[in-house]
């Protein structure tokens, strides 16, 4: 009897031994994090000029009201994608932050929340119909809510914001970081702002990082050529509004029209940008994925569009009789498809956001640096 009872208990055991479950489909998509006990609150910050003010839901480690900031060096700023998901990117800085000491008593993070319309618990807040905060437009007019602002305003405004001696007296510099949707806004601001050159001149440094973007701002006419052969205007027969904005110059909106266009690149070259593209945000069916034929013209995938659009700055520093200096840092993400959390916690992801000195962990992917063609 006791023979049979053992045969009995090891016979499920054997089973599971012979017919393993199948390794899970990989989607591309990061594993949904577990529910927290506490909800995450987020604060209310107003922001604007006199007689334009408006409240942004701001998650952050600190009590921005409250709390001492005198001591703070370093401000990391991020901006979620379009699932407006500001509370886990929130958590994503954080936790980096947290991983490294020295950081963790000096630095400041902000994580802005771009809520759509039809969210609930942001009454009176600015406020964008779907993901267009992620081109910069304004937010809607609506009874109950501050009159329209861009989302490039909110970032001039929330940057202005940290530039204050009194509040903020040991401040050096701001990183302000998107992945996916938000770093379209990111990227897009970082062309497009005139507030960089102001931060600058206070004495603070600021850095843009530009992680998995589904789509670039050209700054010409140029697109990368079906043969990989270089750049060329993009047949308008294809795509007759290839070149207006968001993908380029043409009818760019009113916040950028003091800009002038003809040094646009001279001046987005001279300014700190960080690309992060992760080397397995490949697929050109991801259903996140921008496939409008203004997205379509810069390639077929995120990656695709990513090191094209790298390449390009490095064609359009070169020309000319004398080039242009480029300070961008360019990375591919070994192994890595759209997720934020491993694009921000890789190695060259860690020091983007916190410097060069920041630990990443043990499982954080290496990096490769995205070179000029033929170098």
């Amino acid at each position: 009897m006791a023979a049979s009872l053992v045969a009995a208990l090891l016979a499920p055991l054997g089973a599971r031994a012979q017919t393993p479950l199948p390794d899970p489909y990989d989607y591309d998509e990061a594993t949904p994090a577990p529910k927290r006990a506490v909800p995450l609150r987020w604060q209310a910050v107003e922001l604007g000029r006199p007689g334009h003010r408006y409240k942004m839901p701001v998650y952050a480690n600190r009590d921005l009201t409250k709390d001492d900031l005198r001591g703070i060096k370093h401000v990391l700023v991020v901006i979620h994608g379009v699932k407006r998901d500001a509370d886990h990117y929130f958590e994503t800085a954080a936790e980096l932050v947290a991983a490294n000491p020295a950081r963790a008593r000096d630095t400041l993070v902000l994580a802005p929340r771009f809520s759509g319309s039809i969210d609930s618990g942001f009454g009176g807040m600015a406020a964008w119909r779907k993901a267009s905060w992620e081109d910069g437009a304004d937010s809607i007019q609506a009874t109950g809510r501050p009159a329209p602002v861009s989302s490039f305003q909110v970032l001039d405004d929330l940057l202005r914001s940290l530039d204050d001696r009194k509040r903020l007296a040991s401040l050096a510099g701001i990183v302000l970081a998107g992945h996916s949707a938000g770093a379209q806004l990111v990227h897009r601001y970082a062309v497009l702002n005139n507030t960089d050159g102001a931060l600058r001149r206070d004495g603070l440094t600021l850095r843009y990082v530009i992680a998995n973007p589904s789509s670039y701002l050209y700054l010409t006419n140029e697109r990368p050529r079906a043969d990989g052969k270089g750049y060329a205007p993009y047949e308008r027969g294809i795509c007759p509004t290839y070149n207006q904005y968001k993908y380029g110059t043409d009818k760019l909106p009113a916040y950028a029209r003091e800009t002038d266009d003809s040094r646009l690149f001279v001046r987005y070259a001279a300014r700190d940008v960080v690309y992060l593209l992760g080397g397995a945000d490949n697929n050109p069916e991801h259903r996140l994925l921008d496939k409008a034929c203004g997205a379509e013209a810069q390639g077929a995938t995120r990656l695709a569009r990513g090191t094209g659009y790298v390449q390009y700055e490095h064609v359009l520093a070169a020309r000319g009789a004398k080039s242009v200096p480029l300070r961008h840092a360019s990375f591919e993400v070994g192994g890595v498809g759209h997720d934020s959390k491993r694009m921000f916690g890789s190695i060259c992801g860690v020091r983007a956001l916190l410097g060069e000195d920041a630990q990443a962990g043990s499982t954080a992917a290496a990096c490769d640096i995205i070179k000029p063609r033929g170098k």
